[in-house]
């Protein structure tokens, strides 16, 4: 075994001793995120997991608030303390959206602080810069604009490199004998330069597609599954569940998706995406129009679980090749 490797099975062995740990591993053939209860379970590939690290971040439902009586009782249940361990630098990237959009969510934010984020490249730089990313260009530093706690970088020669990125980052590391290491100041979620130009390029002509052929060939294919959004890390949409009842009242908050019959439903019952065609141009102008446009990030990262769990292979890769030639 490498002496990389010891390394990484030690930290992760001792790690679970005080953290529910989630990590990447293999179930069958399929790389997924989950709960481990045995460090030899991980994957150190570095490869990207089928399902995204959201299903931690943000539950599928939690409860908002309960109502007893006439006395409403806000629920921000905590989260235990948790070690996202494995977290390729395409999803830091989605973590830092989540972190703007949930910025003064109170219930995201009480989990958030209870989560240390390990960030990890297998082939530092080279895996990410191997990536076919298409909504923004390659940053060489990216790890300045994402954020982690701790980032572990596999270098030449299967050496590691350690990064903290945070004052709880850098006791983890200490507390684990790992001293040479380097600080990386977080220095905003928009490098200096400003918003990316390739980004915003894309912006502009998604944003004027709407008439492209495209959008009516996905029409004639896409099933409204839901499923892309499901497996997206930057798909953030949601509703709110009423229960009514004298004795036991409450609200939760439920994950949606815009590809659902009931998600643009107004009173009377029309719907403002009543086809598939204005579904799906919708689900691409959220991504790479509205969200680059409030946040100067894009609302996509590349990871390209979408096309891998599309089951009549719809792919996002060789759609934005196509809207990128519009003129």
């Amino acid at each position: 075994m490498l002496k990389s490797d010891v390394i990484l099975q030690r930290l992760a062995e001792t790690w679970l001793k005080d953290y529910f740990i989630y990590a990447p591993t293999k179930s069958g053939s399929v790389l997924r995120i989950q709960e481990i209860q045995d460090f030899r379970a991980i994957d150190w590939s570095g490869s990207m997991p089928a399902n995204s690290w959201k299903e931690i971040i943000i539950p599928a439902r939690e409860r908002i608030f309960d109502i007893t009586g006439d006395k409403l009782q806000t629920t921000a249940g905590q989260q235990p303390l948790t070690l996202c361990l494995g977290v390729n630098v395409l999803d830091l990237k989605a973590l830092m959206l989540l972190d703007l959009v949930f910025s003064n969510d109170v219930y995201y934010q009480n989990r958030r602080a209870n989560l240390l984020i390990v960030g990890y490249s297998s082939d530092w730089p080279h895996d990410y810069q191997k990536l076919k990313v298409f909504s923004h260009n390659f940053e060489a530093d990216v790890l300045e604009h994402v954020p982690f706690d701790v980032f572990i970088a596999r270098i030449k020669n299967n050496k590691l490199k350690f990064y903290s990125g945070s004052e709880k980052g850098r006791k983890l590391l200490e507390t684990n004998g790992i001293k040479d290491f380097t600080n990386i100041k977080f220095a905003g979620a928009v490098a200096e330069s400003g918003p990316d130009k390739r980004m915003m390029g894309l912006q502009t002509k998604l944003e004027n597609s709407l008439k492209h052929s495209l959008w009516s060939t996905l029409d004639d294919i896409c099933l409204a599954c839901g499923k892309c959004s499901n497996v997206c890390p930057t798909c953030f949409c949601f509703d709110f569940v009423d229960k009514i009842d004298p004795n036991d009242a409450r609200r939760d908050r439920v994950r949606s998706s815009c590809f659902y019959n009931d998600f643009s439903k107004l009173a009377g019952g029309f719907k403002e995406l009543a086809t598939i065609k204005k579904k799906i141009f919708f689900w691409y102008e959220h991504k790479f129009v509205r969200i680059p446009h409030q946040y100067n990030l894009p609302g996509c990262v590349s990871c390209g679980r979408c096309s891998k769990v599309c089951p009549v292979g719809i792919d996002i890769f060789k759609n934005i090749a196509k809207l990128s030639k519009i003129k």
